[in-house]
């Protein structure tokens, strides 16, 4: 099954108050920093509303260090907003955490480790020094990337 949209916009919108206090905002400072009016940023946080897509994604980039959205979606939250909403794998080599909380360990070689997100089920392969280097929400794509990844680390050897 794969993790949608409207499931990150719901997860988002069920925890928005308690982002929106974290971060120490008014409803009216908030709204204005999400391009949102009161009046939908209230019915969103007494949860008679939920968030499209776009407003839940800007709330988790924006406040993706905050202890709130890191519980959620621990060092992952970019690439699960990219994936969610393109749908496309993606080459990013950036540092990560390693994987520790969020992730279950698929598969290690000697270079690489491929790893799958526990809530959204989504895979990326680290190098052991945790740098990214792919992600997908493509199981087969992801083995035959971490072949391809260790293949070619093996000839630069």
């Amino acid at each position: 099954m794969e993790f949608t949209q409207e499931q990150f916009a719901a997860m988002i919108s069920e925890k928005c108050k308690l982002i929106r206090t974290e971060a120490g905002y008014t409803q009216d400072r908030m709204a204005e920093i999400v391009g949102l009016s009161k009046k939908t940023l209230v019915q969103v946080e007494k949860g008679r509303q939920a968030l499209n897509f776009t407003a839940a994604a800007l709330i988790a980039v924006l406040f993706r260090r905050g202890e709130i959205i890191q519980s959620m979606y621990g060092d992952s939250v970019l690439e699960i907003v990219d994936l969610v909403s393109t749908k496309t794998t993606s080459k990013a080599w950036y540092k990560t955490m390693g994987g520790k909380v969020w992730w279950n360990e698929m598969r290690k070689t000697a270079h690489f480790c491929l790893q799958k997100h526990v809530l959204t089920g989504h895979y990326r392969i680290l190098d052991h020094a945790d740098y990214l280097h792919y992600y997908s929400m493509d199981e087969e794509e992801s083995y035959a990337r971490l072949q391809e990844l260790e293949k070619g680390r093996e000839q630069h050897e």
